[in-house]
């Protein structure tokens, strides 16, 4: 059985698709909550359609996607749990086939998708823990194939289920009690990086992560975050900094930071529309 999670900002029609998609995707949902962080009363009416059978938890105060996950867990008692952002829906099957991955490996602390754009192609699903490269490949002018490559971490494929470092936090089912014992995703990265965090703890406290992608999820990537870059971009690197500083050497966690905070000011620099983006992103690092 599962207790499904959804983190919703706003955009409560999203947010119905996403929770009815879950219902229909698998027959092992226990619970659906849906944790509201923007105060939203067309989020909270939707604990009134009956096609939903949804409980909605108010946390107006936006305590971070993590915390506001960790919140909306802790009252179910099923052994697994979904954690899920509110720009998703499901695929027939897809919740099975996740379910099915972790009871064949029972030292498997979470499972992620096949995450799919809205016009079907891939996403980058599946990752290996940021290096040198992926702390300054985002700002650089490299061709879509070195992106979406090995090169920067990006592990996805359409091929069998399989260990990786982790998968994305738009959509992960989760061992409850692998989550407990690590103490949950962490409240210190209140947006981006908590999932690289949480699976970077599985890992280090015995657990795997597996990516299923014969399961799949169809994702709308930022659709919450693309308009409110000036507040949004510093947070991004805020947290990739902050991940570097806890799971990284002293040394190579200084190296990191610093190239962020050189590239994010050359980029600043430049012409484009996210010049004050990346000005303030570079503002938000301290390089050690």
């Amino acid at each position: 059985m599962i207790d499904a999670v959804v983190v919703a900002h706003g955009q409560a029609d999203v947010t119905a698709r996403a929770c009815r998609s879950i219902r229909a995707s698998g027959g092992g949902v226990a619970s659906l909550t849906i944790v509201d962080t923007a105060d939203d009363p067309a989020l909270d009416a939707l604990a009134n359609d009956a096609t939903l059978d949804a409980t909605v938890l108010a946390r107006a105060d936006n305590p971070g996607y993590g915390a506001a996950a960790n919140a909306g867990a802790h009252p179910g008692r099923a052994p697994m749990i979904l954690v899920a952002n509110a720009d998703v829906w499901v695929h027939p099957g897809a919740l099975d086939e996740l379910a099915r991955a972790l009871d064949d490996a029972p030292d498997a602390a979470c499972a992620g998708p096949l995450l799919l754009n809205t016009d079907g192609s891939p996403q980058d699903s599946a990752f290996a823990f940021p290096g040198l490269g992926q702390a300054v490949f985002d700002l650089l002018p490299l061709p879509s194939r070195v992106r979406g490559s090995r090169l920067n971490g990006r592990l996805w494929s359409k091929d069998g289920a399989r260990d990786v470092d982790y998968v994305l936090g738009a959509f992960m089912l989760m061992r409850r009690r692998a989550l407990e014992l690590v103490g949950g995703f962490s409240s210190a990265y209140w947006m981006y990086a908590e999932e690289v965090d949480l699976c970077r703890r599985f890992w280090d406290d015995g657990w795997r992560v597996r990516f299923v992608p014969s399961a799949h999820v169809t994702h709308i990537r930022a659709a919450t975050t693309s308009a409110q870059d000036k507040v949004m971009l510093p947070q991004l690197y805020r947290s990739r900094a902050r991940w570097y500083r806890r799971h990284a050497t002293r040394p190579m966690s200084s190296v990191a930071i610093g190239l962020m905070w050189l590239m994010l000011g050359a980029r600043a620099r430049l012409p484009g529309p996210r010049r004050e983006a990346y000005a303030a992103a570079q503002a938000a690092l301290k390089p050690d």
